[in-house]
């Protein structure tokens, strides 16, 4: 069983259909597939559609059918990695290290958290791919064909 965290600029993927999305349909079809979200993924992904909303691109039909399903499969399918003050220390050192956005840092945060089920970081944001990779995660950009590793430790001998 493979496991994947996925960031919001991936999960918004399978909700809506755009540059990336079979690649993120590809995971949920997988019912072997373990799905692992940050629950700020449950904030992020409403505003990701309400801006669409905002902008033209999307209508109200369109809007609620994609939370409702996002809903359902946050409530099954999704494991929910939950953000408290232990979440948010950590995420201000990752701003500090990879020069990161807030809420960048509080998914990686939440990736980081799931390390032990060794979970693939799925994002369609360079820089954060670039620094879960150098926290240790392989990464997926779903525009891309296939996973990156995760970079050397600066005290690990090349491989």
């Amino acid at each position: 069983m493979t496991s994947y965290f996925l960031d919001t600029s991936a999960l918004v993927k399978h909700y809506r259909s755009e540059a990336g999305s079979k690649r993120v349909d590809a995971i949920f079809a997988d019912a072997q597939s373990k799905i692992i979200i940050s629950g700020l993924a449950i904030v992020e992904i409403a505003s990701a559609f309400q801006r669409l909303k905002n902008q033209g691109d999307i209508d109200d039909a369109v809007l609620n059918h994609a939370l409702d399903r996002f809903t359902a499969d946050a409530t099954g399918r999704l494991a929910v990695v939950s953000v408290d003050d232990e979440s948010l220390h950590t995420a201000r050192g990752l701003v500090l290290k990879h020069n990161l956005r807030t809420l960048d840092a509080l998914q990686l945060t939440s990736a980081v958290k799931s390390k032990a089920q060794s979970p693939v970081f799925v994002a369609a944001d360079d820089n954060l791919l670039a620094a879960a990779k150098a926290e240790g995660l392989v990464t997926l950009n779903p525009l891309e064909q296939s996973p990156t590793p995760p970079e050397a430790a600066p005290d690990s001998p090349p491989q």
